[in-house]
């Protein structure tokens, strides 16, 4: 197992990345060798069926099928802190992990990957989720924070939490003698990493939720379904060749929506609206992304199983 990749289209491919794509300079997750995801060559999927696809996604991509869900992530995550904490109090330490986020109802990877649809949610959003916006939610500041100021506590939840009680090691050794026993190799953190496993999506699965959505970006109906999305655009005064390029825009970069970005993305969705440009763009994607999972379908299929066995853990974790 590996580590998450960001999913949806605001976050899925870094601007630079996709730039490179519009311009033509080639896929670089083609040529790729050593247990990534195998694709069909360059080869285009034939004849696709298009779907109208409005002011919202309601089909998950085939790709999520073989990714943790956020439900998933959060099982997992909770069980971990439970061993953790567990682990601290075996050493006579009271110890408290951060609360986790309540998980958004029903948000899967293709809910935001070609964007925001909803003119009605742009108008009050912008291009930022309505998830990350809600009253009294901490930012990614404010959590960090809040984080760092519990562990800035005495040099026995250190030592026995990181194995380590210098400030400037994430990870240590352990060893440690602390109120009669052992401090475990990596500290309960290391502990609690080793019985829940490395837990997180697969590389080969986010290989190929990253390459579908690169190589759909070169495809030429997504091209042409962008093109006239960007002439709706400039009927509308705003020049951008590509929706990513509009939400990508750094006069978007600040914590909330400014009248002017509720402005172009109210713009943008109903160019996507009247064009179709999700539907096309869906469509294309989930093409290269069911070649992309008949290539690599035994890989997966332990995948899958690999998940099954970790949720058990955790079920049995938090069960008992």
């Amino acid at each position: 197992m590996g580590i998450s990749l960001p999913r949806t289209l605001s976050v899925a491919v870094p601007v630079s990345l996709v730039a490179a794509l519009l311009a033509g300079c080639g896929n670089p997750l083609a040529d790729r060798t050593g247990g990534d995801a195998k694709g069909s060559g360059q080869g285009v999927p034939p004849e696709i069926e298009i779907p109208t696809i409005t002011t919202a996604v309601l089909d998950p991509v085939p790709v999520e099928a073989y990714l943790l869900t956020e439900e998933q992530w959060t099982e997992l995550g909770k069980a971990e802190s439970v061993l953790r904490a567990r682990c601290m109090k075996s050493f006579g330490i009271a110890y408290e992990e951060p609360a986790f986020a309540v998980p958004s109802a029903g948000q899967t990877i293709s809910q935001y990957r070609y964007g925001k649809l909803d003119p009605a949610k742009t108008a009050v959003y912008g291009y930022k989720n309505p998830e990350t916006q809600s009253p009294g939610a901490l930012s990614d500041a404010e959590s960090r924070a809040a984080k760092e100021r519990q562990m800035k506590t005495h040099a026995n939840l250190r030592r026995v939490l990181h194995g380590t009680d210098n400030p400037a090691e994430k990870t240590g050794a352990g060893g440690q003698d602390v109120n009669g026993r052992k401090v475990p190799a990596g500290g309960c953190i290391g502990e609690a990493q080793q019985k829940m496993g490395n837990y997180g999506d697969a590389k080969v699965a986010n290989d190929v939720n990253l390459d579908s959505f690169g190589k759909s970006l070169q495809d030429e109906r997504v091209l042409a379904v962008f093109a006239k999305w960007s002439r709706c655009m400039e009927e509308k005064g705003y020049n951008y060749r590509t929706p990513i390029e509009a939400s990508g825009d750094k006069r978007w970069f600040g914590e909330r929506a400014t009248a002017q970005e509720k402005t172009v993305a109210t713009a943008d969705a109903e160019c996507k609206i009247e064009n179709n440009v999700a539907g096309v763009w869906y469509a294309v994607d989930v093409a290269y992304q069911k070649e992309a999972i008949e290539g690599n379908a035994e890989e997966l299929d332990q995948v899958q199983k690999a998940v099954e066995d970790q949720l058990k853990v955790a079920a049995e974790v938090l069960g008992g």
